[in-house]
């Protein structure tokens, strides 16, 4: 086990506390529990209740707030049908889906996890609270797209979520690592009194992602009210969608088609392709340097193609200009890339959660509650792929005669084999992810103002991974190299023959035509790679707070408090895995542990009656990398009842997590276009942990104005926020695409990431974590909100209508390497393959609500801006285009893109407090296609921003008694 002693951090906390509550009353420092009431008229937080808010923690409303905070409602959340938190946060604009039923079928590994990615930063930057407590994480396996280490929105039955807080900024000073984007908190209905059920069935116009739902929870007091209890169980069953050739607009093939110079070394020659760009998109698109029946790619019999039963034709090549994978027209009857793979991914869950409380006398209250969770997820994935050629010895005991005769025609020893396995059957993935959670504590007024806040939690998460019918490297070399056994006749595996014990028990492997394999070759060069982690976490807190002393303009409180946490990650892995000998896996188990000790101090210094100073002090120590410190101070100023100014500067951090550190390394296969070949190449990446890595460190600003003025009988409020993210030593990785580039471009100490062949042609691409030199993001927030009463217009007419309008507007979405070359992915809407997605340059939701007795009904429209599909190529639109740069694309641009979403709800019977609603939903409202030439590792468009089932519908039916 990797552990480090935090031992030399126990006793010197003692010393730093006292520094650190100096430091915080220098500071004026705001700590987040001090209540500051400024009650509205509305009962909705979002017009002005007093709310504990995230961040703060000081009662106020997320207009209100110091800190820039959405507040997404409960009741937001059933409006939208929605199975999952998540599902309603990922619309809010400063959010970026990287982890949804979309984006996790061809990564298997984290199907069924729902995550949170504010700013574009990553998951593994946005902390997830339950009532202000942390969670341990749920994804332990991670993707380009889901990290390791995150947590999973899916674990909270969203029947027993009364609203979720969302800062919008750094609050590492109030809650500690992880949270340099911002912070997710789940606020949980702990006194719910009576019985909520619902259930709800769901299906896409295609007929497929059908859904259902079911929920139930209840609470309730006890003990003559002294206790209370509530608790709620959820069951969602997704079947998911079918693959991309489900859908019309997918199955056009849309993908990249390469344009090489007809002789690198001399340029001036022009492009094979006269006059077009190095990157075509082209529908229709095929794999032209492998088939499905198996191809030879070089010599003077390139291009000759195998039938089942040993004859040969030409491959057709349609549009192919002698480079690169892909070829437009032609080829096999689908794309291989394309195939198999469900468009959403199914899952299957439960989640549970309960919470019970006890008042043992009028100042101590004792708690404890519990969850558990289980996801189960299965797909199919793509088969292996030998687009590296199988070098095919004149000796084979399968090669046709009529081949074998034309290599004695020409004197050819070997031919270049490239075949994609098709017929093997798909790859076959299982995930089953279990999670426990308890915390227990006690809640305690210690007299004269203060109080006590004190818990422990446990948490622990049992994932296990398998991908039946795997490729086995190793015995796919001994299977396909193949002799006539000179003592049978038969077909024998080579190795076999030469007594190699690595070969025993080898069948012989056929790879000339579709459907050639033999069962038993099958069963042999196939298996199952498996692995299982277990992650396990304490965390312990003590807290107090209370008013220090008064002062001109109102008490000056403060709270103090130590924190524990602890995380322990182990696992296990097939051998074979753990060899990475699979064509895909999940690697080696993992073993690593990491401890953490934290202190803190927080503060509010009130200056007048309408302003304040603000902000927190938090002293932290991890096993692994030592102490930082991190620190936040703020201002609010309000100096009319309708203006309010607020500002706050910070220093955050976030330290390595466990699986950044001691993640095993993991192999996949993905395209790479070769800048040094130009050249389109499918090669292994591996992903892995790097345990030399150091937490980073970001510097966040953030300003902005609320407006609340009085407009006759309506309600108005509007915020403007602006936030600056300067993330150094972010941990993360290139991306292969990138690390390739870079080195072409000169960044030597990349190099040593990228492995080619004798060929020249690249065959890994080692993609570890790293402490990046800079991640920067910048940009505005916005919100308003309108209600007006009908009744304005006429006594006759009941009911409100309001209008909520949130919209994040990003000018910088900056990425810094070690060389100091610089991608900004700010107004890139693609998601190219190989590298990371990056977010529009503004996206808007509008919800335009009308309620009243006994109906309800929504219409909720997104608008994704235009932008870029990869902003590091460029399009004939774009200044400085010429089809000689080695990154130029025949299109470069997605328009504006524009979703509309209907809800409605109806009372069918009331009685007090008992109640039934019916509720139907359509998503995709005029079944809007996403953009068709945006190729991307889930297909021909970016799966992470726009729709890709198409038009669904929900009903469903909700009692309350």
């Amino acid at each position: 086990m990797r552990k480090h002693s935090t031992g030399r951090f126990r006793t010197r906390l003692m010393h730093s506390g006292a520094r650190a509550l100096a430091a915080g009353l220098a500071l004026g420092c705001a700590f987040p529990a001090v209540a500051q009431d400024q009650a509205g008229d509305d009962a909705s937080p979002l017009a002005g209740e007093p709310i504990v808010v995230t961040g703060s923690r000081i009662a106020r409303s997320g207009f209100d707030s110091p800190t820039p905070v959405t507040v997404v409602g409960g009741e937001q959340i059933a409006r939208q049908g929605a199975s999952n938190v998540a599902e309603v946060l990922n619309e809010i604009p400063a959010f970026r889906p990287q982890s949804t039923p979309a984006t996790t079928a061809i990564f298997m590994n984290n199907i069924g996890a729902s995550t949170a990615d504010l700013r574009g930063l990553g998951a593994n930057r946005t902390l997830v609270l339950i009532d202000g407590r942390r969670v341990v994480p749920a994804t332990v396996a991670g993707s380009s797209f889901a990290p390791a280490g995150a947590v999973d929105l899916n674990m909270v039955p969203t029947s027993l979520i009364e609203r979720v807080d969302v800062v919008t900024g750094g609050a590492s000073a109030a809650y500690g690592s992880d949270a340099v984007a911002g912070v997710v908190n789940l606020i949980l209905d702990t006194d719910l009194e009576g019985i909520r059920a619902s259930a709800q069935w769901g299906i896409a116009d295609e007929g497929d992602d059908e859904e259902w739902i079911l929920s139930l929870a209840g609470g309730t007091s006890f003990a003559g009210g002294l206790g209370r209890i509530v608790a709620g169980v959820e069951y969602v069953d997704d079947q998911g969608t079918g693959d991309c050739y489900s859908r019309d607009w997918c199955a056009l093939s849309y993908n990249t088609v390469s344009n090489p110079f007809i002789d690198p070394a001399r340029p001036q020659l022009g492009r094979v392709s006269q006059g077009d760009p190095a990157t075509l998109i082209l529908p229709h698109t095929r794999v032209a340097t492998a088939t499905f029946n198996g191809q030879i790619i070089g010599g003077p019999l390139r291009g000759t193609e195998f039938n089942p039963d040993g004859t040969t034709f030409q491959h057709d090549y349609g549009t192919y200009f002698g480079a690169g994978i892909f070829q437009s027209g032609g080829g096999d009857e689908q794309l291989a890339f394309y195939q198999w793979f469900p468009i959403s991914s199914p899952s299957e869950r439960i989640n549970s959660f309960a919470h019970a409380e006890y008042d043992v006398s009028d100042s101590v209250t004792l708690f404890l509650e519990g969850s558990y969770g289980r996801v189960e997820g299965s797909t199919l994935g793509a088969q292996r792929r030998d687009l590296a050629p199988r070098i095919i010895r004149r000796d084979n005991a399968f090669l046709p005669a009529s081949v074998a005769a034309r290599m004695d025609a020409f004197g050819l020893p070997v031919i270049p084999v490239a075949r994609i396995w098709n017929d093997i059957g798909p790859q076959v993935g299982h995930v089953e992810r279990e999670t426990y959670r308890a915390v227990t504590g006690a809640r305690a007024e210690l007299g004269a103002g203060w109080d006590l806040d004190a818990y422990y939690q446990f948490g622990r998460t049992n994932y296990s991974q398998t991908g039946e019918n795997t490729t086995i490297n190793s015995r796919m070399a001994f299977a396909i190299d193949a002799v006539i056994d000179p003592a049978t006749d038969s077909p024998v595996c080579r190795a076999v023959l030469q007594g190699n014990a690595a070969a025993a028990g080898c069948q012989p492997l056929n790879i000339f035509g579709h459907g050639s394999p033999s069962p038993a070759a099958i069963d042999y060069v196939t298996g199952t790679a498996f692995q299982s982690t277990e992650m396990t976490q304490h965390v312990a807190s003590v807290a107090v707070q209370g008013d220090l002393l008064d002062l001109w303009a109102g008490p000056l409180a403060i709270a103090t408090g130590v924190e524990f946490r602890k995380d322990i990650a182990s696992g296990t892995a097939d051998a074979i895995s753990q060899a990475l000998d699979f064509y895909t896996g999940p690697g080696a188990g993992i073993d690593g542990e990491v401890e953490v000790w934290e202190g803190f101090v927080e503060a509010i210094l009130p200056l007048s009656d309408n302003a304040e100073l603000n902000g927190a002090v938090r002293l932290t120590d991890y096993s692994t990398s030592g102490s930082v410190t991190t620190w936040k101070v703020g201002a609010d100023w309000a100096p009319t009842d309708w203006l309010r100014l607020r500002a706050t500067r910070s220093r955050d951090i976030r330290a390595p997590n466990i699986f950044e550190l001691f993640g095993p390394p993991q192999s996949s296969f993905q395209s790479i276009l070769d800048p040094q070949t130009g050249a389109q190449v499918l090669s292994s990446v591996l992903l892995g942990g790097n345990p030399d890595l150091q937490p980073e460190r970001a510097d966040t600003w953030t300003a902005g104005v609320v407006l609340q003025p009085e407009i006759g009988t309506g309600s108005l409020r509007l915020s403007v926020d602006y936030y600056d993210i300067e993330l150094d030593g972010a941990v993360s990785t290139l991306g292969a695409q990138v690390i390739v580039d870079r080195c072409f471009g000169g960044a030597t100490d990349l190099c040593g990431f990228v492995t080619r062949g004798a060929d020249n042609t690249i065959t890994q691409v080692r993609n570890f974590n790293l402490n990046l030199n800079t991640l920067i993001t910048r940009g505005w927030d916005m919100e308003a909100a309108y209600s007006l009463p009908l009744s304005t217009f006429s006594e006759d007419m009941g009911g409100t209508l309001s209008l909520r309008v949130l919209t994040t507007i990003v000018d910088d979405l900056i990425t810094v390497d070690s060389s100091g070359a610089s991608v900004d992915r700010a107004g890139m809407n693609g998601s190219p393959v190989s590298q990371p997605s990056g977010v529009p340059r503004y996206i808007a939701n509008g919800y335009l609500t009308y309620s009243s007795d006994p109906f309800e009904a929504q219409v909720q429209v997104r608008h994704i801006a235009e932008g870029r599909y990869n902003t590091s190529l460029i399009g004939p639109d774009e200044d400085g285009y010429d089809p000689a740069l080695p990154n130029s694309i025949s299109d470069n641009h997605i328009g504006a893109w524009t979703y509309v979403n209907l809800n409605a709800s109806y009372n069918l019977w009331r009685d007090g407090d008992r109640e039934v609603d019916v509720f139907g939903v359509i998503n995709n409202l005029f079944d809007k296609d996403p953009p068709v030439d945006a190729p991307s590792s889930f297909g021909p468009t970016n799966n992470v921003l726009y729709d890709v089932v198409g038009r669904t519908y929900k009903v469903g039916v909700r009692v309350r008694y």
